[in-house]
């Protein structure tokens, strides 16, 4: 009995599987069916939601790349400079009569950190005007570039705008630089940075067109920067004293300083060698000019502008003196003479203006031509290579009569600087060897 009771008990306490399941887990009716129905619903909610956002992520890339394409391959007849952030207007494909238009290429020298009227480009092509000969500078500068870019910005607009010259201005204080130790990207695509910018830099009016990269998809950033030109106004305030246009930029004391010793680079013999590579891109450069002036019929030329620290001699020897370096190190004169002697081997043809002299002059004199801790020109260093720019294209390609440029500043005329101490032949060995001209 004692064992039976035992079994009994046992027995008892044996508890069924499904007793303990939860009631929702023994449903089979309506309530589970609905539930299931639910989670479906969602699912398909969900799967179209993602769906939506992809179709809407591929639209807008596809939209955003035949938008770029046709800014930059236009088929009408003017080509809308604005609109891609180039520091100049809208200019039509073909030339007007008794036009003589000229497409200058460049980094932000040449775009330069005043706005469009004030540019060397549009003074330049004010001053020939007024002398009697319709002259249109094209200015296609882009910040943030250099020889390779150049090249690729060159054979792009070459082929959309009709021009009788194409000239690259070189900025002696970096280009070669920039190249030599990779600050600037080989692949960079022509009009790439100034495309992708937000803002537009003349004017400071926001461009949906380049809404800012950030949040993993196109179709938020569209969303995030619509939202934010709507909540907040379609143009940036921009505190900058006038003409300057948004690109004007003062630096910290620090900053400027180390930039002002890295634009001596290219003075200092003793990086010859080290930026042959630069100079190689000069070379390659010239040579492109040459070739497209043969092919297409029109004149080329460079246009070298210097660095603040070679035409002041004590901002130099400040920068040097408090890095540690020798200032006897540095030839002002170098950067000039090293562009000039590759560009008359390997592309003799290339009209080359160095507008070293000029500013050394104007300096000499006390203008003041930099502004304070800005590494480009002011609006007095902007007109003076307007002027000079002016000079050399009549000179050089139109023959005005010899008093049609009236008012020219005096020191457009100064003399070459005499030769500084640097080898020039000894810096063009280590940078070299540079084969000779291309053949037609």
């Amino acid at each position: 009995m004692e064992g039976m009771a035992i079994h009994n008990t046992s027995c008892n306490k044996r508890i069924s599987a499904d007793s303990v399941r939860p009631q929702s887990m023994n449903r089979t009716g309506p309530g589970r069916t609905t539930g299931t129905a639910m989670r479906k619903k969602c699912l398909l909610v969900m799967a179209g939601a993602v769906l939506l956002v992809g179709l809407g992520e591929i639209a807008c890339r596809l939209i955003e790349q035949a938008y770029d394409s046709a800014a930059l391959n236009p088929t009408g007849d003017s080509v809308n400079l604005t609109a891609l952030n180039y520091n100049d207007t809208t200019v039509p494909r073909r030339k007007t009569p008794g036009e003589f238009r000229i497409l200058e290429f460049g980094d932000s020298y040449v775009y330069s950190t005043v706005k469009t009227d004030f540019t060397p480009s549009s003074v330049a092509s004010d001053l020939l005007g007024q002398a009697g000969a319709s002259t249109r500078m094209v200015n296609l500068g882009e910040p943030g570039t250099s020889f390779h870019q150049y090249r690729k910005a060159m054979r792009h607009w070459a082929g959309l705008i009709e021009a009788d010259a194409l000239v690259v201005g070189v900025f002696l204080g970096n280009d070669c630089v920039e190249v030599a130790r990779r600050i600037v990207p080989d692949d960079l695509p022509v009009n790439g940075w100034l495309r992708d910018n937000f803002v537009e830099i003349t004017t400071g009016r926001k461009r949906l067109t380049g809404a800012r990269h950030g949040h993993g998809l196109r179709l938020i950033d569209f969303v995030v920067d619509a939202v934010n030109i709507e909540t907040t106004g379609q143009y940036v305030t921009m505190d900058v004293p006038e003409p300057h246009s948004g690109l004007y930029s003062p630096l910290p004391e620090a900053r400027f300083l180390e930039l002002t010793r890295l634009f001596a680079v290219a003075g200092e013999p003793a990086h010859s060698a080290e930026l042959a590579p630069g100079w190689q891109a000069l070379a390659e450069t010239g040579r492109d000019l040459s070739r497209l002036g043969r092919e297409r019929g029109m004149r080329v030329a460079v246009v070298l502008s210097p660095a603040e620290v070679a035409v002041n001699a004590g901002l130099w020897r400040k920068a040097a003196l408090e890095a540690g370096i020798d200032p006897q190190s540095f030839d002002p004169t170098l950067p000039g003479r090293m562009a000039e002697a590759v560009l008359a081997k390997v592309a003799p043809d290339v009209a080359v203006l160095d507008l070293t002299p000029v500013f050394a002059c104007a300096a000499a004199r006390g203008d003041v031509l930099y502004p304070p801790r800005e590494i480009h020109w002011n609006a007095a260093g902007n007109r003076l290579a307007g002027q000079a720019l002016a000079r050399f294209v009549d000179r050089t390609w139109l023959g005005l009569p010899k008093d049609a440029l009236d008012g020219a500043d005096p020191c457009l005329d100064a003399a070459p600087l005499p030769a500084g101490p640097a080898n020039l032949e000894a810096c063009l060995a280590a940078a070299g060897p540079f084969a000779g001209p291309a053949r037609p």
